[in-house]
């Protein structure tokens, strides 16, 4: 069996805010090596929310995700903080 590599150096991670409102989003390495696009939202008042996980094919599908992600926060008027 094959052990995993990591590259801590390639993961990524990102917050938006708008008003009472955020959304983080991180591209990172789980257990046995995948890549996995983890998302959370919610709202600072409320505590209501919540969060998502995508296993990815590879790294450059984690970056295309990430980035539609990115274009999406930009749009709906979050600012990257």
């Amino acid at each position: 069996m094959t052990q995993p590599s990591y590259d801590q150096a390639q993961w990524q991670e990102l917050f938006w805010q708008r008003g009472d409102r955020y959304y983080w989003c991180a591209l990172r390495q789980n257990l046995f090596g995948e890549w996995v696009l983890l998302r959370k939202w919610g709202g600072r008042r409320t505590g209501k929310g919540g969060q998502c996980e995508i296993l990815c094919a590879d790294r450059e599908e984690g970056d295309r995700l990430m980035q539609d992600v990115l274009k999406r926060r930009r749009y709906r008027g979050y600012v990257l903080d």
